[in-house]
């Protein structure tokens, strides 16, 4: 079973940067760039930038809304596209779009706010203010119990990424049914499986239990609360976590679409988890949201002091703070964060100090495509820090310097670059990955257009050749290797199935904690091979998966996902019983629960339950 996909917060690009001081272009003129600055990661000397409306068609997102935050206001706000096809129905500004995961910092600042007004502590045991339901005690909270400021952090070692929703017309659980996993809940028990406080994973399970422990404190009904606690102080009109989404808003709303296009059943789905993924909002609320943030940490009135504010923006662990994620660009730092709920796609992202900002919202689960290439475009027309500003310029390359870079450059336990010339460039290939060009912009220096990267050609301390790759937060080496060494991805690539097992198995008995053989590589690349239609490649990734990790039910789910996409009913069958079967022996710890959950749900649709 895949996880939820968490938009990714917008990078910044590490070669090339202009001053936050630059004179900006006039208003029109500026909006202008953004609609036609759309560009890759990486612009080259000589590349041309895409149009809004000519992405939009690319990547086949029907409705697009953004609003931009310059001098901590809200410049302007617009809407492109459709909101609903079937209606032509146009998008606005003022336009319903479901936020998704952006729901978190709103809901963690009106956490706080409870935490200002003494109602709930951040360092308390979280059972302690829970009435209606509690965390199960174990092992793991015996000495630690689970307390807010974990939950809003994702650290407390709670189970269950985040939520599908519930088709329109379907059974909708209470919350304490969806924590316990009981039905008509369609996600497995949050529960806690790590040590509160050790480390980061992501929990939309523990922003639910959040949810009912200011429910539970206050004696008000969440989607109220929020409108007191932080929607009506921030002037936030046009937002609402009311699930499902009231009648009269209806007309105001956007229709989610899949990323094959087609809509969502009902247009929409009902989140009762809506801390987690409830709101509904504007790009322009949105936006104010994040003014509200930048006010406060400069000590100006908000529903949060300054101390609260900075502790909300203030890192935990892996650069999460209380409801967002922060991004550190030299003297300017970055609070952001995505969304994802079925058929939408959303993005925040704002300086703390420097008082600019962008929020992007598409009724399409491809908008995740689509949004970073805009933010780029905000980022050049409003000279934000940290992100690439004027093209790269190009070097020339003679064949013959080019073809001194051809051969193999092993990276890891299981990738290995296969690099050629191709015209004035370097193509590389990556066994079960994506192909890319290297563009030259020196003798020995590359990049690419499509990942912030720098690919430098040089030579280890024996003498052999290496490719070293730099990206923002790391730096790795590839040695060159002779013709004929391999790893076991060409031989999965190659249809090779049993070499490739017998590769992978040697790699997992080395060192079973390498990456290079993680079942959460092998579930994404299968999930990958799916999406693309090449069913017998993602069968075969799967079914290795199943065989490294045969204690796992999600692998087993999986391979009944790519099993019943090609066809193979019998086959799907006995892989979601064998999910059922694994998950029983093992418990609903990690995926298994999720997986079990979808597992029977396939065999109840496929008349095998």
């Amino acid at each position: 079973m895949r996880k939820l996909r968490i938009v990714p917060c917008a990078a910044a690009v590490l070669l090339l940067s202009v001053s936050a001081s630059a004179v900006p272009p006039a208003d029109d003129a500026r909006i202008n760039a953004v609609e036609n600055g759309l560009r890759p990661p990486v612009l080259v000397e000589g590349d041309h930038t895409w149009s809004l409306a000519d992405r939009m068609k690319h990547y086949g997102v029907n409705g697009v809304s953004i609003a931009v935050i310059r001098d901590s206001k809200v410049e302007w706000a617009k809407g492109y596209g459709l909101a609903d096809v079937e209606s032509n129905q146009p998008v606005t500004a003022a336009t319903l779009f479901q936020a998704g995961s952006i729901s978190k910092p709103v809901s963690a600042m009106g956490a706080l706010v409870l935490v200002e007004d003494g109602k709930l502590k951040l360092d308390a045991d979280i059972n302690t203010y829970l009435k209606s339901w509690k965390v199960p005690g174990n092992d793991h909270t015996t000495k630690t119990p689970v307390t807010l400021e974990e939950l809003l952090s994702h650290t407390a070692g709670l189970t269950v990424h985040g939520f599908p929703g519930y088709a329109a017309g379907a059974p909708v659980p209470t919350v304490p049914q969806v924590l316990d996993g009981a039905p008509p809940a369609n996600t497995a028990p949050v529960r806690v499986d790590l040590d509160p406080g050790t480390q980061y994973r992501y929990s939309g399970g523990g922003y639910t239990i959040a949810q009912l422990a200011m429910v539970d404190v206050t004696g008000q009904a969440f989607p109220a609360l929020m409108q007191r606690l932080v929607l009506g102080p921030l002037g936030m009109r046009e937002s609402t976590f009311d699930q499902p989404l009231p009648s009269t808003l209806v007309s105001s709303a956007a229709a989610g679409y899949y990323a094959d296009g087609k809509p969502v059943a009902g247009k929409r789905h009902v989140y009762p988890e809506m801390a987690a993924a409830g709101l509904w909002t504007t790009p322009s609320d949105l936006a104010r949201f994040a003014i509200g943030i930048q006010k406060m940490l400069a000590g100006g009135k908000g529903p949060l002091t300054k101390t609260m504010a900075d502790n909300m923006v203030k890192p935990r662990r892996e650069d999460y703070a209380l409801g967002l994620g922060i991004r550190d660009e030299g003297e300017t730092k970055y609070f952001e964060h995505g969304g994802s709920d079925e058929g939408f796609q959303a993005q925040l992202t704002a300086s703390e100090n420097r008082g600019y900002g962008a929020v992007i919202m598409t009724n399409s689960d491809r908008g995740y495509l689509l949004m970073p290439e805009i933010v780029r475009s905000i980022a050049a027309a409003y000279y934000w820090e940290g992100y690439q500003i004027e093209a790269i310029p190009a070097a020339k390359l003679t064949p013959e310097e080019l073809a001194l870079y051809a051969g193999k450059y092993r990276l890891d336990a299981d990738t290995m670059l296969i690099v050629a010339p191709s015209g004035s460039a370097l193509e590389v290939k990556v066994p079960l990955g994506e192909a890319f060009s290297l563009v030259p912009v020196s003798k020995q220096a590359f990049v690419r257009r499509d990942a912030e990267a720098r690919y430098t050609f040089g030579r280890r301390p024996d003498g052999g050749a290496q490719l070293t790759v730099s990206e923002k937060t790391s730096t790795e080496t590839a040695p060159r290797v002779g013709p004929g060494s391999r790893v076991p991805s060409e031989d999965l690539a190659d249809g090779k199935y049993d070499e490739a097992l017998a590769g992978y198995r040697k790699l997992l008995a080395a060192n079973p904690k390498d990456p290079a053989i993680a079942e959460n590589r092998f579930n994404q690349l299968g999930y990958e091979a799916l999406q693309k239609k090449d069913d017998a490649k993602s069968i075969a990734i799967f079914r290795i998966n199943t065989q490294l990790y045969p204690d796992s039910a999600n692998t087993y789910d999986s391979l009944g996902e790519a099993l019943e996409a090609g066809g193979d009913k019998a086959g799907a069958i006995a892989m979601y019983k064998k999910c059922i079967e694994v998950a029983g022996k093992q418990g609903d710890v990690g995926q298994n629960g999720p997986a079990k959950v979808h597992a029977q749900d396939r065999l109840k649709a496929l008349g095998a339950s």
